[in-house]
Formats: C-alpha cells, sequence, structure tokens
C-alpha cells in the first residue's frame, strides 16, 4: 500500500494518477473528503485525516509500506512532513520518496529552503529507507503568472531550466515502483534554460495568445504573492527568489529526469501547446 500526501495538489494528483495506472495501490491521505470523491472518484482509497494531529496520521499509515511526502509551502510544514516521517518509523514503512526543492540547504538565503532541508535530516535520520526529489520551477507555475497577457517578474533576464510537473510525478513513481530508498537526491530540470522574455515568446508562439515579459521591482513581487493568500515569510521569499533567478540561480540543466525515467522531459513549447486553454484564460 502507498499512502499519497498532498493528493489533491499539481504534483500529488498526477502521481497518485500514475500509480494508479502502473497497477499500484496509492491511498489518499486528505482533509477534505468531498474533494477527494469529486477528484478520485469512490473507486478510490482515501483516508480523512490532518497533519497536525499525527494520531490521524498514524491511522493513515496503517498497512502502508511506500509513502510519498509532499505539503503545502508554510510555517507548519516542518511539523507535518515530521508528522508523516515518525509515524512511518512506527508503521515499519519501508521506502518514503519526498518532494523537496531546488537547492534545499540550511544555509539558503529562503526560508523555503532552509525547511526543506531541515525536514531532509529528519527524513536521514529516521533511518527510513528514502529517495529525495528536489526539482526547479514547476512550468505549471506560468498558469498563475500569465495575467491580461504579460508575465511579471522581477527576474531581468536570468535563465530558468524550469520543469514540467508531469515528469516529477514521473521520477516521483518511478522511485516510488521501482527503486529501493537509497539515500539518493535526484535534482530535476527541463531540457533547456530560458528567460522568461524567451518563455512568454514560446507561449505566445505555440498558443496563439500574445502574452510579453514586463520586469517589475522586486518588492511587487512581494506585494502580488502576499495578496493571494500567502503568509508574508513566503511572500518576502518569493521576492528575493526572483533576485536570484536574475542571477542565474536556476539555470541549471540536469539529465535526471531521462536517466530515471527513459524519457527526455518534455520542453516549455510541448508543455504550452498540452496547456493552450489554460493560458487562454489567464488572459483576464
Amino acid at each position: 500500500m502507498i499512502l499519497v500526501t498532498g493528493a489533491s495538489g499539481t504534483i500529488g494528483s498526477e502521481v497518485f494518477r500514475r500509480l494508479t495506472a502502473a497497477g499500484g495501490r496509492p491511498r489518499a491521505f486528505v482533509r477534505d473528503p468531498l474533494k477527494a470523491r469529486a477528484l478520485f472518484g469512490d473507486a478510490v482509497e482515501h483516508i480523512v485525516g490532518d497533519l497536525d494531529r499525527p494520531e490521524t496520521v498514524d491511522a493513515g499509515m496503517e498497512g502502508v509500506d511506500r509513502v510519498f511526502l509532499l505539503t503545502r509551502q508554510s510555517s507548519r510544514q516542518l511539523a507535518q512532513e515530521r508528522h508523516v516521517i515518525e509515524a512511518a518509523v512506527r508503521a515499519g514503512v519501508r521506502h518514503v520518496v519526498k518532494l523537496s526543492v531546488f537547492r534545499a540547504d540550511e544555509r539558503s538565503p529562503l526560508r523555503i529552503a532552509r525547511q526543506h532541508r531541515q525536514i531532509e535530516c529528519v527524513l536521514e535520520q529516521s533511518g527510513l529507507p528514502h529517495t529525495i526529489v528536489r526539482p526547479v520551477f514547476f512550468m505549471q507555475n506560468l498558469f498563475a503568472m500569465v495575467r491580461q497577457g504579460a508575465i511579471r517578474t522581477a527576474a531581468g533576464d536570468g535563465r530558468v531550466a524550469m520543469v514540467d510537473a508531469r515528469d516529477v510525478a514521473a521520477v516521483a513513481v518511478d522511485a516510488i515502483i521501482g527503486r529501493n530508498g537509497d539515500g539518493r537526491i535526484y535534482t530535476l530540470t527541463g531540457p533547456q534554460s530560458l528567460t522568461f522574455g524567451e518563455v512568454a515568446a514560446t507561449i505566445t508562439q505555440q498558443t496563439g495568445e500574445p502574452v510579453r515579459h514586463e520586469d517589475i521591482v522586486p518588492g511587487a513581487v512581494r506585494d502580488t504573492v502576499e495578496s493571494s493568500g500567502a503568509e508574508p515569510w513566503f511572500a518576502r521569499d518569493m521576492s528575493r527568489l526572483h533576485v536570484m533567478l536574475a542571477t542565474g540561480y536556476e539555470d541549471v540543466v540536469t539529465d535526471d529526469v531521462r536517466r530515471i525515467t527513459g524519457t527526455t522531459p518534455g520542453t516549455l513549447a510541448e508543455f504550452a501547446r498540452d496547456h493552450a486553454h489554460a493560458f487562454a484564460n489567464g488572459r483576464s
């Protein structure tokens, strides 16, 4: 039995779908049973719980031997993922695949990178067999970024090797199903590094929807993220990340997706073509 946390999100739902298609036996750990039923249907197993309540995590871990660990970026993330790891130890789980972030490091200027590295350390020290997956910027983030025909960033001409979340899910599923937890860390990127100006041009070419890149100041990034309901520290992190992107922070291309799945990761052009309708909706 495979327990999937974050099963209703962009990555988690794709992991769940791929596990089911591969004949796996996934169980979704969810807070909202109605949302789970709408997403997965009645035939798919799900258990209702709360990551802030360890006793419900223990209940969800019953009969589980593998775990895909993903939680929302929040100030409670460290405690929540610690609850899952501790429950996995008690349940005798034999492999945990954790979704982390690019350059997770306790010395990072980004709190989110420090936070994820702390969780990685908890997992490493738990003695559980595990695999850590560190993706760069998701192509799916562009859905929320394209507004009124523009992508507005403080990244300047910085290049980003953004990755399709579908490729991240493919790596995670391969790790869950086909590999023993050997403590490896995979850094997942797309096949090419692009500026946001090139990203806008690619979306325009592939969808027929005119999109341009507009430079904004880092403070505007912070304000936009915070106005969406994010915690202030996370909004500050995103503002700082844009500045770091401008200096090449995510201008890195790895071969990990192809090595693990045997398939070259999707390009931004392919992604934009596949999701042309979503970018059309983003013109509002």
